[in-house]
């Protein structure tokens, strides 16, 4: 015979509860659990101890009807179905999960870093922001300036793909440009025999996080793999009148050299190499290695043109940006300064996993 049990679930932790169980009133448990003046560090530690302990749940929606909506601009660059794409699509993934919140997010695509400097200072000048998502390619300091104009208001700032300790007080989500580019080099010395070269295209050299992508791939290899040679080749995508395509680069030091395999720094240096490799009559047998997982690349691994792709986690950098300014300005929540996202290797195999499941590194 089965017994049968009720379950009852157990009635949620009040302000009241946590009041009780410290003997202090319930004003200052609220204000130590908002964050606001009046009572002591000492007593504020007890408190969050105390309600940890206990299982209390801050009701942050319906504390939300009770404030002015927060505003959030978003300074990015957009782009076709590549990289910056797809923050904007884990931003407004992360949008819609945060509905009843009262987080008002206002985006603001910008061309380059000029136009972001111009951006950001008009979000300084306007004063209606408490928080502001942007990023960083060559730390332009007109940019810097209007980043530590906002920090000076109070405004807190996340910058996505760098890690800048002046000014301070900004949150970062890094590229981690030198893990990328040991993982590649990783990746490359596993699949490849150990004497050749390996092309790899530049990326913008006026970017830190390239050139340090760069030598990470040179430095692992010339240590693991000394026979393997590294050469670059020209990352001519945001050059608007290139003397070289970075296809044509490709296709002469394949057919001139003994080429072991090929790393597209940038996802927009994917296709021209996957066309090189082709051009030459070595697809299959000269491996490609890209970057970044978009609707270009998945295609591109179906059909066998690339062997692997480095994804750099972009959609999870706009759903982790979001979530740093809920947590400092909705939750009272102090983030870490620093945020790290993961950096996958997708091959032919796997690729399925990242299209089917809810895996915020692409979607």
């Amino acid at each position: 015979m089965y017994e049968k049990m009720a379950v009852r679930a157990a009635a949620p932790v009040t302000i009241k509860d946590i009041s009780a169980r410290l003997n202090v009133s319930s004003v200052s448990v609220h204000r130590a659990l908002s964050g606001k003046e009046g009572v002591s560090d000492q007593l504020r530690a007890r408190v969050l101890n105390t309600a940890r302990e206990m299982g209390y749940e801050v009701n942050y929606a319906a504390a939300s009807l009770k404030r002015k909506a927060c505003r959030v601009a978003v300074v990015l660059p957009q782009d076709d179905d590549l990289y910056f794409a797809y923050i904007w699509k884990g931003l407004r993934s992360r949008i819609q999960e945060l509905k009843g919140l009262n987080v008002v997010v206002d985006g603001f695509v910008c061309r380059d870093e000029a136009d972001q400097a111009e951006l950001l200072r008009h979000v300084a000048d306007a004063g209606e922001h408490a928080g502001v998502i942007t990023f960083s390619f060559t730390r332009m300091p007109d940019a810097l300036m209007q980043m530590q104009r906002l920090i000076a208001q109070k405004v807190a700032v996340v910058v996505i793909d760098d890690e800048i300790r002046s000014p301070e007080g900004l949150y970062c989500i890094p590229v981690n440009a030198p893990t990328i580019g040991r993982v590649a080099g990783e990746f490359i010395g596993m699949i490849t025999p150990g004497e050749g070269t390996v092309l790899v295209t530049s990326g913008r050299t006026d970017s830190d996080a390239h050139v340090q992508k760069v030598e990470a791939v040179r430095a692992h290899l010339a240590e693991q793999k000394p026979g393997l040679r590294v050469q670059v080749i020209p990352s001519t995508y945001w050059l608007p009148q290139a003397a070289e395509s970075t296809f044509e680069a490709a296709l002469r030091a394949l057919r001139t050299q003994d080429i072991a395999a090929c790393y597209a720094l940038t996802a927009r240096d994917n296709l021209p190499l996957a066309e090189a490799v082709e051009k030459a009559g070595a697809k299959g047998r000269i491996p490609v290695i890209g970057t970044d997982l978009n609707t270009g690349t998945s295609r591109l691994l179906r059909e066998g043109r690339l062997l692997a792709v480095i994804n750099q986690a972009a959609c999870m950098k706009g759903v982790a940006g979001l979530d740093v300014l809920v947590d400092r300005l909705v939750k009272g929540i102090e983030p870490p300064r620093r945020i790290d996202c993961p950096i996958d290797v997708v091959l032919h195999s796997n690729l399925s996993f990242y299209e089917r499941s809810n895996n915020k590194s692409w979607r």
